[in-house]
């Protein structure tokens, strides 16, 4: 189980990281249509404006960082095993819970502020459809994160708790 949740967690990485080269990358190729395509608006002869594209890029970028901050926290839980004090474990699980609010974070600027710089040059957005929901599926992610939070805190203080005990012994 260990190596597929590796194996996993590899290629989605690295399946996100081939989809969003091709969607912000692929507009210095001619590839322009990726991104009228991505938000569902209709294609358009040029692509977005430079600056809005920079600022797509740089909300990927922050929830794939994100994502990639979470994967290594639970790279290292499966690598430490079921010997792992409640410290450690404490400092992977708060890496986890940054990692899916940075991915979260990301994911919504994406999907919310950037739709709206992709067509802010225009002087009508008649016929664009701004489907942005602040509660869809991906609030999940944000939620887990948070919980996570709380239960990184907790291991921490049972670390606490096993360290004084160990006082008393």
């Amino acid at each position: 189980m260990k190596l597929l949740a590796k194996i996993a967690m590899v290629a989605s990485f690295l399946y996100y990281c081939a989809g969003f080269s091709w969607l912000w990358f692929g507009q210095m190729i001619g590839a322009h249509n990726e991104v009228w395509d991505t938000f569902g608006f209709p294609a358009q002869a040029a692509s977005p404006p430079l600056w809005s594209m920079v600022a797509g890029l740089t909300f990927t970028l922050i929830g794939m960082a994100g994502l990639l901050y979470a994967y290594l926290g639970v790279w290292r839980i499966l690598d430490g095993g079921s010997g792992q004090d409640f410290r450690a474990l404490a400092r992977r699980l708060h890496m986890i819970a940054k990692g899916l609010f940075g991915f979260w974070l990301g994911y919504n600027l994406v999907t919310g502020v950037t739709q709206f710089l992709i067509v802010s040059g225009f002087e009508s957005t008649e016929g664009f459809d701004f489907g942005y929901d602040p509660l869809d599926t991906d609030v999940l992610f944000l939620i887990l994160s948070i919980a996570l939070f709380a239960i990184a805190n907790v291991m921490h203080r049972a670390w606490e708790a096993e360290e004084e005990n160990k006082l008393f012994l």
